[in-house]
């Protein structure tokens, strides 16, 4: 494994319980930082970083619910003191479904995870980042936002959001010490 340069540095990983959110808090803490897990399944957080060992520590939020990301800031800050990284990388999927048939319920709570939730956590984590001059951001699209998968619309079409919204906001703090960058798995 290539060392990454993360010595004494802190991330927050939304989704980090499981999946890509883990792998990605496994590989920063073997680099020499620390993260707060971020899931809104409080087992599942607390089992991956009791896992993950020393230099891990997890908060129950709801991506998609602003005064929980909001709680989580304040609890990650109390404990941390900073947030170096911000790694986006909670997503749900959705009905695998022709876009006529697709629930409107669903679609939203696509969304609402998917693109709002990216959304309120940047929103919430930003301030912190531009006041001492230095942040990174990694949002995780999928390349399912460039091509647009039969029977995941929403999913599609919210991380096509993801990838807008990284680009725009990359441009809105491209005079700070903050980056913002969107990685798109295939």
């Amino acid at each position: 494994m290539n060392q990454l340069d993360f010595n004494g540095r802190h991330a927050v990983v939304t989704g980090g319980a499981t999946g890509l959110g883990y792998a990605i808090a496994r590989r920063l803490i073997a680099s020499g930082g620390s993260v707060t897990l971020w899931d809104r399944d409080a087992a599942a957080a607390q089992q991956a970083a009791q896992a993950l060992g020393d230099g891990a520590y997890a908060v129950t939020v709801d991506v998609a619910q602003h005064p929980s990301v909001a709680a989580a800031v304040q609890a990650t800050l109390q404990h941390t003191g900073r947030i170096d990284a911000l790694i986006n990388s909670a997503g749900i999927t959705g009905p695998n479904t022709k876009v006529w048939d697709y629930p409107v319920d669903a679609w939203r709570q696509v969304m609402d995870v998917n693109l709002t939730g990216l959304f309120i956590c940047c929103r919430e984590v930003v301030p912190h980042m531009r006041e001492r001059n230095y942040g990174r951001i990694v949002n995780i699209a999928s390349v399912a936002g460039k091509d647009g998968n039969p029977n995941a619309s929403a999913y599609s079409a919210s991380k096509a959001g993801v990838m807008a919204l990284t680009k725009s906001l990359g441009k809105e703090l491209a005079d700070t010490g903050v980056r913002v960058n969107c990685v798109t798995p295939a």
